[in-house]
């Protein structure tokens, strides 16, 4: 350009060649045209690499919260996202548990509902581990009903740390008048059978377990009584529902109608 100046300052003082001014000036304009040309064209480059960087945002997932992944990944390219009506059926997930914060979910009968207040300490015992004992404590009364087994929910939270807990796991909860010391949480758990549920028959103890419609007779060994009943030695395994207060005339096999407590 200060070329193209020059030629035309000597062009015009009759120096210099008019053709040679003119011809560097056209030159001039090309260049600078070029120029323009070329910030068109980074600028259009600059705007596609910041919607590649919003793009590459999108394709980022995010964890709502610290946990550990229970299921297998998704494979590259399957498709995550939400729908309207909850996650993509037809995409791929990912399933995150935080395994420190697990809690068990039991069901109280409504007539002791009232026994149960937050905090109060309690005994949890999981069928994958029988032996093993954890403490825990209410932390919830769920607050809705059900009708149908005349219970309430209470999420029981594990006190100590819940070391090989999965989630999903079955479990059986105790509530208890005080928390297990150390001496205690070390000795294996003890089964219990309610001593309404234990009968004599033919000089037998016995109990009465529900099979679907019917109930069945399940001789039991005892041993000295505890909080609620006897320690059972053997008989049924854990979980197993059975009759309280048989009436005497009730029979293996017979056909019952569960009750719902009033």
């Amino acid at each position: 350009e200060r070329q193209a100046k020059r030629a035309r300052a000597l062009a015009e003082g009759e120096v210099g060649s008019k053709a040679a001014a003119e011809d560097l000036e056209g030159r001039v304009e090309s260049l600078l045209e070029q120029a323009k040309a070329a910030q068109a064209e980074v600028r259009a480059a600059q705007a596609e690499v910041e919607a590649l960087r919003v793009g590459l945002k999108s394709l980022k997932v995010t964890a709502p919260i610290g946990g550990t992944v229970l299921g297998k990944p998704p494979e590259v390219g399957e498709s995550l996202g939400m729908m309207a009506t909850g996650l993509n059926s037809m995409g791929g997930t990912i399933e995150i548990a935080d395994l420190t914060s697990l809690v068990v979910e039991t069901d109280v009968p409504e007539q002791r509902l009232h026994l149960i207040q937050m905090g109060r300490p309690a005994e949890i015992v999981l069928d994958a581990f029988p032996t093993r004992r954890y403490r825990g404590k209410a932390i919830e009364i769920v607050p809705r009903m059900n009708r149908a087994k005349a219970t309430a929910t209470v999420k029981v939270a594990f006190t100590d740390p819940a070391e090989g807990v999965l989630p999903d796991m079955s479990a059986r909860v105790s509530f208890l008048s005080k928390e297990l010391d150390e001496a205690t949480l070390k000795q294996p758990p003890k089964r219990v059978v309610p001593s309404a549920a234990v009968v004599d028959r033919n000089n037998a103890k016995v109990v009465f377990v529900i099979e679907g419609d019917r109930v069945r007779v399940k001789p039991v060994q005892i041993a000295a009584p505890v909080a609620g009943g006897f320690e059972l030695l053997e008989g049924p395994a854990p979980g197993t529902r059975v009759v309280r207060d048989p009436p005497a005339d009730l029979a293996d096999g017979q056909l019952v109608k569960e009750k719902a407590d009033s």
